[in-house]
Formats: C-alpha cells, sequence, structure tokens
C-alpha cells in the first residue's frame, strides 16, 4: 500500500514524489536558460520565417477555440482543456504582439491586446474555472462518468454553481 499524502500541499512532503521533482527540476533549468539568453541573444534578429510563426500560432488558436466549442456543445469535461489552452494561447499572442510590434503599430497592439485578447483569455480561464469547480463538486458516483457536463454550466444568468435541473445544485 502507497504511503498517505497529507492533503494540505507540501507539509510532509519527502521529496521521493518523481513528479515534482521533474517539475523542479525543469524549472530551475528554465531560470538558468532565462539568464543565459538574457547575455546572449542579440537586440535585433531577422526571422527567416517570420509569417509562418504568426500564422501557426493564430491557427493554433483556432483549432482549440473550435475544440473548445465542440466541447461545449457536447458538454463535454474536456472543455477545461481546450479552453485553458486557447486562453494561454491568447496570453501568449497578446504577449508577442505587443513586444514586437514597430512604433507605428504599437498602440495597434496595445489596445486588441487589452481590449480584446486579454478579456477573451480571462473568459476562457473563467469557463476553465466553472468545469473544474463543477467537476470537483460531483459525487463520488458521477465522477465515475465525468465527460459530460450540464446545460448552463457556462451560462453567466446561471448563478455561480452551474448545472441544469430544477432544484438540483445549480439552483439559484
Amino acid at each position: 500500500m502507497a504511503p498517505r499524502r497529507p492533503a494540505d500541499g507540501l507539509r510532509g512532503w519527502s521529496g521521493r514524489d518523481p513528479l515534482l521533482v521533474t517539475l523542479i527540476a525543469a524549472a530551475l533549468l528554465e531560470v538558468v536558460w532565462i539568464v543565459y539568453l538574457g547575455f546572449t541573444l542579440p537586440p535585433h534578429y531577422r526571422a527567416a520565417h517570420w509569417a509562418a510563426a504568426w500564422i501557426g500560432l493564430d491557427i493554433a488558436q483556432v483549432v482549440a477555440l473550435l475544440l473548445a466549442a465542440w466541447a461545449a456543445w457536447r458538454r463535454r469535461a474536456v472543455l477545461a482543456l481546450f479552453t485553458s489552452s486557447a486562453g494561454t494561447m491568447l496570453l501568449v499572442d497578446a504577449w508577442f504582439d505587443v513586444t514586437t510590434a514597430q512604433r507605428g503599430d504599437a498602440v495597434q497592439s496595445l489596445v486588441l491586446a487589452l481590449f480584446g485578447e486579454l478579456p477573451a483569455a480571462l473568459v476562457l480561464y473563467w469557463v476553465t474555472h466553472r468545469v473544474l469547480r463543477h467537476l470537483g463538486e460531483r459525487s463520488t458516483a458521477a465522477r465515475r462518468d465525468a465527460r459530460a457536463l450540464p446545460e448552463g454550466l457556462i451560462d453567466p444568468r446561471r448563478g455561480a454553481r452551474g448545472g441544469s435541473t430544477p432544484g438540483g445544485a445549480g439552483s439559484p
């Protein structure tokens, strides 16, 4: 039988969990890489496939949004994965739009980020939160079939808990 872990985070963690060790090591290696890049990257760089990079990111966003739409339509729990992925890609897009914009495009990039991409990412993260919260509130028996989500889950008018049945957990 596996040793019991405390439910309150890392207290009592012995360092034997390979996933945690790997994640911490990866984060530390990434910090070293960031410092190295900070000292070695040139101030200007001409990219060979600039258009392909931007178009590829936008195609990935479209795919994630379409997959999220499919999951919402089918009321599948995988919606959380697709909305969090799409939201993250929107944040990455906004970051690179703003930081790589030339003088004439800087204002347009900033406005698009502040009033388009960032709010859209926040909505997608809100949906992710709603899905994960709903899944966490489900009974043990219902967790065995965690694929289906209730109809009102992503409707902000339904209240904080979601749900689709009158008098059920999601009723106001």
